[in-house]
């Protein structure tokens, strides 16, 4: 008797055992299709979710966000940016629980406002295969924060690929690559390092800080170059970089501060005293 006793205390303790441990797991869209959560997405306040979910049954969950994610603004005529999620996020409750999670992406939509604390958004829907792709890309290679924000807007909003550059730019060379390939465009042969901002009435800035470039050129005999920064009306608007070139070298490398300069189209020109070597025009 007493050896059934322990057998059936065992069994009973392994089948509570097993019910702690169970878990289902779902994607965040198969969440909601199965009806086993509802949730409620407010803005922190920048570009932040904090993202409310209820459990509808009686089993734990394990709920992925997949990259590529989007949140919608839900704010009427006062429409806000909305947000690409592009790490993986992984959301567990317990059974019937309602927990907060705080939820990051970045920017997809330009030229609107940035979001303010409160404002609602909708639950979310995978992005575009565009920005689906790139949001993929990212969660497995990560870049900083301004180069991942302008890969964004290089496929959400058209801006150019040549603003997804940094300080120490080689890291960047592979996601321009990557971005260029998914816009079916060559890659840029400049690069714009832009920082951007949001102001208090939530206004998106970016803002110009350097151009740098590296060209060929070729000539038949030493001479005396200058190059400099043009604008559409044929003012120069950078400092004249004076250098001796050499038939035996054939790149030049262009780098110049653009922080005063205004949005537009500009021409890099390099040229001696006879002929112009190199002419070529880019955006602000």
């Amino acid at each position: 008797m007493k050896t059934r006793n322990i057998t059936t205390t065992v069994l009973i303790g392994f089948v509570f055992l097993q019910g702690i441990q169970s878990k289902t797991k779902v994607s965040l869209q198969q969440a909601f299709q199965k009806k086993m959560i509802t949730a409620k997405s407010i803005c922190n306040g920048g570009l932040e979710i904090n993202y409310s979910v209820s459990s509808l049954i009686k089993d734990s969950l394990y709920i992925v966000i997949p990259a590529g994610w989007r949140f919608n603004s839900d704010a009427g005529k006062n429409d806000y940016q909305d947000i690409l999620v592009t790490r993986e996020e992984i959301l567990t409750l317990k059974p019937k629980e309602t927990k907060k999670f705080n939820i990051r992406g970045y920017c997809c939509e330009a030229t609107k406002g940035g979001p303010i604390k409160g404002a609602p958004y909708t639950l979310g829907k995978l992005a575009d295969s565009s920005l689906v792709s790139l949001a993929r890309y990212l969660n497995l290679h990560p870049y900083d924060n301004n180069s991942e924000q302008y890969s964004v807007w290089a496929i959400s909003d058209k801006k150019e690929t040549a603003n997804i550059t940094a300080n120490n730019d080689s890291a960047s060379t592979h996601l321009r690559n990557f971005v260029s390939t998914i816009k079916g465009e060559p890659l840029p042969w400049y690069t714009l390092l832009k920082r951007a901002s949001i102001t208090s009435n939530g206004s998106v800035n970016d803002n110009p800080i350097r151009f740098n470039a590296t060209f060929n050129y070729s000539i038949p005999k030493t001479c005396y170059s200058y190059c400099y920064l043009m604008d559409e009306k044929g003012n120069k608007v950078s400092a004249i970089v004076g250098l001796w070139l050499y038939p035996e070298n054939s790149k030049y490398n262009a780098n110049f501060n653009v922080a005063s300069l205004k949005k537009g189209d500009y021409k890099l020109i390099l040229e001696n005293d006879e002929d112009t070597l190199f002419e070529r025009e880019f955006k602000i």
